[in-house]
């Protein structure tokens, strides 16, 4: 008897830590998703972990605390790049609260479980979510939707690093490589780009970047190369290096997507410029150190003459007849000619 009795406590407390187990168990573990598959959603956002303001409204559901952040978490990750940072719509339709509270919980849950034929994805069908997380996204966007902290000035010079100074950079190109066949190829997931011999198929370097480089921008002169990531963090990495590798960086904002240098005659390489998504914003820095120098933001009216509060900054390219760069505000539908 006192055999048995033993044994049985063993069992019970062995089962609080196979509980816990199964509950920290990953939703995408669960149901075989890798993690680079669950990133490579298009709705993905790296602000799912910035410090928000929580809005409750009266109106809407309740929610406690973790299971808003929760919400607020899964948001950024699969639903802002669609919809906006702020939920004032973009690829996506908005989801503010005169919309979503209008249309109810159920219907929510009904759209966000089984999709639309206008390109909604079925996130609870798919699998990708599960009915307690469908309700719960359904509750979340009838809250107020929080707003991300600004990056301005202050917050891009604590980023701010000159790896190498320009004065102890090389004179001349010190490899071997033909810097016009360089290849940077995007290492998404593990937050990388290789620099790849177009001439030889070799690697030349495995450079750490921002997360998701977006776009890999060569300078007027062939000899920086400028990556940025979707967290809005920029590389500059020297080609002339004996091994090419980043000379200086910066993280401009919160997400990002497009970086671009002056190419006009007599400026090449002098200023570089980067745009944002959030904040809706573009900075213009310094071409050989990233060293920000005016930063100014997109926020303004539509076409309608409505105020939008998220105009993202979408392509950039360098003029190489004016000292211009053309700069495309998504929402507002504007095209800016910045002269430098």
């Amino acid at each position: 008897m006192h055999r048995k009795l033993k044994h049985a406590v063993v069992v019970l407390s062995a089962l609080p830590f196979a509980i816990s187990l199964a509950l920290a168990e990953t939703p995408a573990a669960k149901k075989g998703v890798s993690e680079a598959e669950v990133k490579y959603q298009a709705g993905g956002s790296p602000m799912a972990n910035e410090p928000m303001h929580q809005n409750v409204d009266p109106k809407a559901p309740a929610m406690k605390e973790v299971e808003f952040d929760r919400g607020k978490q899964i948001y950024f990750q699969r639903c802002a790049g669609c919809h906006g940072v702020l939920r004032k719509g973009a690829t996506g339709k908005p989801l503010t609260t005169d919309k979503t509270l209008a249309t109810g919980t159920e219907y929510l849950k009904t759209f966000i479980k089984y999709g639309s034929p206008a390109g909604m994805p079925n996130w609870g069908t798919s699998g990708e979510l599960t009915d307690e997380e469908v309700d719960l996204m359904a509750r979340y966007i009838q809250q107020e939707p929080p707003t991300p902290p600004e990056f301005g000035l202050k917050e891009m010079e604590a980023t701010w690093k000159l790896v190498v100074p320009a004065d102890k950079r090389p004179t001349k190109k010190m490899n071997h490589y033909n810097i016009e066949n360089v290849v940077s190829v995007t290492l998404r997931d593990s937050g990388q780009i290789a620099l790849i011999d177009g001439d030889t198929k070799k690697i030349i370097n495995i450079i750490p970047t921002g997360y998701a480089v977006h776009i890999s921008r060569l300078s007027a002169s062939g000899r920086y190369l400028y990556v940025i990531g979707r967290d809005a963090r920029i590389n500059l990495i020297d080609l002339w290096m004996e091994k090419p590798e980043t000379v200086a960086e910066i993280k401009i904002g919160l997400e990002a997507r497009s970086v671009e240098t002056s190419k006009y005659k007599g400026y090449e390489d002098k200023y570089a410029i980067a745009g944002s998504y959030w904040p809706p914003q573009y900075v213009i820095m310094e071409g050989d150190t990233l060293k920000p120098l005016k930063i100014v933001s997109t926020r303004g009216t539509t076409v309608d003459n409505e105020y939008h509060p998220e105009p993202r900054v979408a392509s950039i390219v360098a003029s190489h007849f004016h000292p211009e760069f053309v700069v495309n505000a998504k929402e507002t539908g504007k095209i800016m000619m910045v002269n430098y």
